[in-house]
């Protein structure tokens, strides 16, 4: 008996160990690349892998629309301009909560003069806004007037002693949010204007 231990405890001694060894970091795959996997994926009929695939593919395409978002917004001069830092994790996160959709945000800034703006993409939930957008009467009670931006309706309504709010909804699964404080209606208007929603068209239009 013990002359089996020892001969263990010799295997065991002088056996050749594994090189240390860490795992390679995730690799994003890009559209193209993402829908050829998918497509290989169903016809062997793996379909969680399928379905990853895709998710993949949407995210990607959902980072693209969002540089486009950002590069169709205003850049009034004299405003300085702060973006978030992109967080993928987030905006997996805001994904599920959005129903596929994404949420992105844009600071101004003017001396004492602010403004916040939030958009709101691809989220089928914003559909149930569009019974509020098409109600003149509900929107005047509650302090709120229609302002057209071409096929689009927004609400603009004052905030506070110096606040204003303005509310687009474009196709009915974007919304983009507009929140000021120091400035009045005609300054918000002037730097979110017709031309602005005019470049939204390509990366939100249908």
């Amino acid at each position: 008996m013990r002359t089996l231990l020892v001969l263990l405890a010799a295997t065991f001694l002088l056996a050749p160990t594994s090189a240390q060894e860490r795992s390679a970091p995730k690799k994003n795959l890009a559209f193209p690349e993402a829908l050829e996997v998918a497509k290989k994926s169903a016809e062997q009929e793996k379909l969680g892998a399928a379905i990853a695939a895709l998710q993949a593919a949407i995210q990607d395409l959902q980072k693209k629309q969002r540089a486009a978002v950002l590069a169709a917004m205003p850049k009034p001069e004299g405003w300085t301009i702060q973006d978030p830092p992109a967080d993928d994790q987030a905006d997996a996160v805001a994904a599920g909560m959005f129903g596929a959709g994404y949420s992105t945000t844009r600071r101004y800034q003017k001396g004492q003069q602010q403004l916040n703006v939030e958009v709101t993409a691809n989220s089928p939930l914003l559909q149930m806004l569009g019974m509020m957008f098409n109600n003149p009467a509900l929107i005047e009670a509650d302090g709120g007037e229609i302002v057209k931006y071409g096929a689009h309706k927004a609400i603009l309504k004052k905030q506070g002693d110096d606040g204003q709010e303005l509310m687009l909804l474009m196709h009915d699964t974007h919304l983009i949010k507009v929140s000021g404080n120091g400035v009045t209606a005609d300054e918000l208007l002037r730097v979110f204007d017709q031309a602005f929603v005019d470049r939204l068209e390509k990366p939100l239009g249908k």
